[in-house]
């Protein structure tokens, strides 16, 4: 099956849209991946769904 659309984690895209107004996207992931609370966030809900169809440029 093709992926018509990217789906990403709603916490994910939350805390990435949140990092990426002021950072470049490599500065935003590692903000996001080392911040305890935001990690813990978006990887306690996995397996349970929760996925938003985001556009590519994201």
């Amino acid at each position: 099956t093709r992926i018509k659309y990217p789906l990403v984690r709603a916490r994910l895209i939350r805390h990435w849209r949140e990092a990426r107004k002021t950072m470049t996207p490599v500065a935003a992931w590692k903000s996001i991946v080392q911040d305890t609370e935001k990690r813990r966030d978006w990887v306690s809900k996995r397996g349970r769904g929760g996925f938003v169809r985001v556009g590519w440029d994201e």
